[in-house]
């Protein structure tokens, strides 16, 4: 799993708070000049105050989130497109497809505030989604804020992500929210495990991964080396078949030749075995699972 190192992100943060942002709101800038393209607040851009909570911004986070939340009120839900100069929505942009990022944002800010606005925006957003959107079938997109007029489908991350944020909000004691004083620990023949200590890992449709069980439960290490073999393989025999073989000088008599084929088999084979005699079939960190991972769910470093 790639993730930006902090420094670099740093910097980029200091490029989009000299160039896009402007009262608290972000715009849409042009890539080599830096000037204004489109003075437009975009739905998806709305996980951005969250992302700001996690490197500790919280004030201007805080800000943000607030402009957004008057969008949410005017309407009822995030247009996909909004005029910023204009308050108001952008032509052919005025639906809601009942998107999470706004209520992803509220619940990491309220993880870093407690501040009861941010459960005010859940309260709106439930109001809002079961008074506009329910039908017989489910949750419709809103086709149109401005008349709350739906469409004739249901996307999949509503109740992957929007819904998930929706109930992480309201449920301060989840598991997710582990901060680390709380965790299992696995005994197994090779050392121990430590599990379900916090800092999951959102993907993106919010499916929760603990970073401890992807560092210290790997897959048994037989299967990396049975496909090194499967490589050696099919590149030896791709070189056959550009080249002449060529047999090996006779060691003694009446031994034959072996095949070089046959010769990068026995030394794979040869090297799978020396692994298996050092290597446990499960790879533990030597240090404390709390020492690795932060708990405001900072990446741990691997030097394995």
């Amino acid at each position: 799993m790639a993730y930006l190192p902090i420094c670099f992100f740093t910097e980029y943060n200091k490029a989009i708070k000299n160039y896009t942002k402007f009262d608290d709101w972000y715009l849409w800038v042009q890539m080599y000049k830096g000037t204004v393209s489109m003075p437009v607040f975009q739905s998806l851009e709305a996980y951005w105050p969250g992302l700001q909570s996690l490197i500790g911004d919280v004030d201007n986070a805080m800000r943000t989130f607030l402009n957004y939340y008057t969008v949410w009120k005017q309407f009822g839900g995030l247009p996909e497109f909004y005029n910023i100069p204009q308050g108001y929505t952008v032509d052919k942009r005025e639906g809601y497809p009942l998107r999470p990022e706004l209520i992803e944002s509220a619940m990491y800010l309220y993880r870093a505030t407690r501040d009861p606005t941010l459960l005010e925006l859940g309260r709106d957003a439930v109001e809002s989604i079961e008074k506009i959107s329910k039908v017989d079938c489910g949750f419709a997109t809103i086709k149109d804020l401005r008349d709350h007029r739906l469409d004739n489908r249901m996307e999949s991350f509503f109740l992957a992500e929007t819904i998930k944020y929706l109930y992480l909000l309201f449920d301060p004691d989840n598991f997710i929210h582990n901060d680390g004083s709380d965790f299992d620990v696995v005994l197994t023949p090779y050392g121990e495990c430590v599990l379900n200590a916090g800092g999951y890992i959102f993907n993106t449709e919010a499916h929760p991964i603990d970073p401890a069980a992807l560092h210290c439960c790997r897959k048994r290490k037989e299967e990396q080396w049975e496909v090194e073999d499967l490589m050696r393989e099919f590149y030896s025999r791709k070189k056959t078949k550009k080249f002449t073989l060529k047999r090996t000088p006779n060691h003694g008599e009446g031994e034959s030749a072996k095949d070089p084929e046959d010769a990068s088999s026995e030394k794979a084979g040869e090297k799978r075995n020396s692994k298996k005699s050092s290597h446990s079939l499960l790879s533990c960190p030597s240090q404390s699972f709390n020492s690795k991972l932060a708990v405001l769910g900072q990446v741990f470093l691997d030097n394995t």
